[in-house]
């Protein structure tokens, strides 16, 4: 009969050989960087990071060492190494699926990580784990233990929830730009709000710098930030596999709905926010690097432009009552009458992005068309029927009911001049002015229609008051 697996002993095995590898290894990683010329980009005030691929590559060398009559050279190292190999091996979850070579020390098995695999060796572990104990504090190489027999055990096996933390916390990222956050805000169903520090746990600053408009660094990448869809993952070890097997495509209901919230939140704040890329599968990258993956695999979905983007712009901070009118509206997404304001969401938002030298006049025409849909404007008498509709559905004292009428006449009267081409006094000034009173009515006007509903019959509910 087979001995029951204890963890607590496989981890104090390796617990007591593992520190022993890490001085022995030493002069040869040190030597194996010299002889391949390793460049270590170093960042201010910054440690150098774990030579993790340089470790790996050096395990490889170890391993085919006969091949290439350096045996004797790396004898000391092989007398720790396998020993240690020998002991990760004897976790069921590997015994299971190592496969013996033709060489001792070959021991391949693969493993599958959301979609992404390969065929690896036990050395590729050893590396990763050497590079997590290398983040961690304490009893190091005891904690990364635990956490790697977690990370071979099936989910739901009962495990404490402080051996991973969130370690074990994958999600599906639309990365954007435009609005800076101070914390993680839950948003509804799963969904998140990530600010940037916490979006490099799963997006590395490299694809970060690829998407963001250039200059965003300048103010240390504060307005971007991402909308999240987390779940929970585990790897899976098998004999073999296929490189990229499909694990499916990615969730289009979530990346709709947070580009959904994300016009939203671009609405309330009333500021342009443009998405980045949309990301699946992504993973916490110490994680991958713990399981020997330097870099994740790019599960990229979609991408779009920054183009017109300044980052040296100033982009807003999360408004809290803002945010709350965003998700308030979010939470109705699946209602009769989100279904009838989600054009104009998209509209608003869209007028919000113009760029260039008639960025404010095509606004106003943006604007002019969501307020017509949510007012149920036909063709006669239009600029009269707005501005008496806003005026009297969104006021409730005759002051602030003939300020919005006066602000809504002059912003028709300007989307007038601008179809018509009437330009003698359409001032810069002007023109920005008419989209700002517009956009403000537009605004308001949405998110009460979502919230309350608008009139069944706006004849004799709104114009026969006038």
């Amino acid at each position: 009969m087979a001995n029951r697996f204890a963890a607590g002993d496989w981890i104090e095995r390796l617990a007591n050989l593992l520190p022993t590898l890490a001085q022995v290894q030493k002069p040869y990683l040190h030597e194996y960087q010299e002889r391949c010329a390793s460049v270590i980009v170093l960042k201010d005030g910054e440690p150098p990071p774990f030579p993790l691929d340089d470790l790996r590559l050096l395990y490889d060398e170890v391993r085919n060492s006969r091949l290439r009559g350096m045996e004797a050279h790396y004898e000391p190292l092989r007398a720790v190494l396998d020993p240690v190999r020998h002991a990760l091996l004897s976790h069921p979850t590997l015994e299971r699926v190592a496969v013996t070579g033709r060489l001792i020390g070959d021991n391949d098995f693969w493993m599958q990580i959301l979609g992404s695999g390969s065929q690896i060796s036990p050395g590729v572990l050893i590396a990763g784990l050497m590079a997590r104990a290398a983040e961690l504090r304490g009893d190091r190489f005891r904690t990364a233990l635990g956490e790697l027999n977690e990370f071979l055990s099936p989910a739901g096996n009962g495990a404490t929830a402080d051996v991973l933390g969130n370690l074990d916390e994958g999600c599906d990222v639309l990365l954007f730009y435009g609005l800076s956050l101070s914390e993680v805000i839950e948003v509804a169903d799963g969904m998140a709000l990530l600010p940037y520090g916490e979006v490099l746990r799963f997006v590395d600053q490299e694809l970060v710098e690829k998407f963001a408009p250039w200059g965003a660094g300048i103010y240390g990448w504060r307005s971007v930030g991402a909308v999240v869809r987390r779940f929970r993952w585990r790897p899976e070890f098998r004999r073999r596999g296929r490189v990229n097997e499909p694990a499916g495509p990615p969730p289009p209901p979530f990346f709709q709905e947070a580009a959904g919230f994300l016009d939203l939140l671009a609405v309330s704040h009333t500021t342009r926010i443009t998405r980045l890329a949309a990301l699946s599968n992504r993973i916490d990258g110490s994680v991958g690097r713990f399981l020997g993956r330097e870099t994740q695999s790019l599960g990229l979905y979609q991408s779009w432009s920054a183009e017109g983007f300044s980052g040296f712009d100033v982009c807003p901070a999360l408004r809290a009552e803002a945010f709350e009118e965003s998700r308030e509206a979010f939470g109705k997404r699946n209602s009769v009458c989100f279904a009838k304001m989600e054009p104009v969401v998209g509209r608003l938002s869209e007028a919000l992005r113009r760029d260039g030298r008639f960025a404010f006049g095509d606004g106003i025409l943006d604007v002019a068309i969501a307020l017509e849909r949510m007012y149920v404007l036909d063709e006669r008498n239009i600029g009269y029927k707005l501005s008496n509709r806003a005026s009297r559905y969104l006021e409730t004292d005759p002051i602030s009911q003939e300020r919005t009428k006066k602000n809504m006449q002059e912003f028709y009267k300007t989307r007038s001049d601008i179809v018509h081409s009437r330009l003698d006094n359409m001032t810069p000034e002007r023109v920005r002015m008419a989209f700002d009173t517009g956009f403000e009515i537009a605004r308001r006007s949405l998110f009460k229609m979502v919230r309350e509903g608008r009139p069944r019959d706006w004849n004799t509910t709104v114009d026969a008051g006038s």
